[in-house]
């Protein structure tokens, strides 16, 4: 198992159930800040720690049920890839549910089967939270091939204060694309904005991964597809990257808040289990993309 805990003042790698276990019975709002990149195995039974936190944070306890056993299903072999999907669908065409469960669902799936709903070719976009905190709502139509709306409400704060407000979250049907991003950035869940570009005068506007797949058709996936693949840097680093890096299709987004630490831990856990690693200078994917797509060009020129 390999994970990433992006919660303030306790940040870094989770390489095991125990701990990561350990962790949520400490601190559940920590299981909001998950991301699994490797996972697979995790404990089934109704009663496992993750489900129980889950249940504590929103109490959507038949949501939590139909994913519990969507999840087992799958892990047995009585339903396929396809299958899931649609079973998925269905489900929050006709269920209640927050953002959270939306979290924790797509963390639940990865920790039991390795797989959450970018693998299935779907993908849930959800409006950027700052532009809400702004009073700014997003256009529906900036969301591509939308198979289920649904509003919701959310707490933020603001001046001290928490304030509730309404955004909307879709679930979409992805492109068929040749160009792959491991979202190893978000939970599952892409926010999404109106500005296409990465950044205006400086400042960063849009997710590198709602960008990508806006700009440039890619399709999002939570696993790695094949062994080769280029990392984006967490954040400038003082550290060595690889001169030839644009080889392959495949690209993996990192949450910016990751250290140095963590991160070469990373690529060793990564080298050892097999897979071929390019670290890039790049820190946003949409932007790793498009450098190797134009230096391509040049080349076949």
């Amino acid at each position: 198992m390999l994970g990433y805990i992006d919660y303030p003042d306790w940040r870094r790698l989770i390489e095991d159930y125990t701990t990561l276990d350990e962790l949520l019975m400490r601190n559940m709002k920590q299981a909001l800040s998950l991301i699994v990149m490797v996972g697979g195995g995790y404990d089934e039974s109704i009663n496992s720690v993750f489900l129980r936190v889950w249940n504590g944070l929103t109490g959507n306890a038949g949501f939590i049920e139909d994913v519990h056993a969507l999840a087992i299903q799958y892990r047995r072999g009585l339903i396929r890839e396809a299958n899931l999907a649609g079973e998925l669908i269905d489900l929050l065409s006709r269920r209640s549910f927050s953002l959270v469960d939306l979290i924790m669902m797509n963390n639940y799936l990865k920790l039991v089967n390795d797989i959450n709903v970018l693998d299935l070719g779907l993908a849930v976009f959800y409006e950027n939270p700052e532009s809400i905190l702004a009073g700014v709502r997003e256009p529906a139509d900036l969301v591509p091939n939308k198979l289920v709306s649904r509003e919701l409400t959310i707490d933020l704060e603001a001046k001290c204060m928490v304030v509730k407000r309404s955004f909307s979250v879709y679930l979409s049907r992805q492109y068929e694309s040749s160009i792959y991003v491991v979202d190893w950035s978000n939970p599952g869940l892409i926010p999404y904005s109106k500005f296409a570009l990465s950044r205006v005068e400086g400042v960063e506007v849009s997710d590198p991964v709602f960008s990508a797949i806006v700009r440039f058709g890619v399709r999002a996936v939570s696993r790695v597809v094949g062994k080769d693949f280029i990392l984006t840097l967490p954040k400038p680093m003082d550290v060595k990257t690889d001169a030839d890096y644009c080889v392959g299709n495949v690209f993996v987004s990192l949450p910016q808040s990751m250290g140095l630490s963590d991160y070469l831990s990373l690529i060793g856990k990564l080298m050892g289990m097999g897979y071929n690693v390019r670290r890039s200078p790049f820190t946003r994917v949409d932007e790793l993309i498009e450098h190797c797509l134009s230096s391509r060009e040049q080349e076949v020129k």
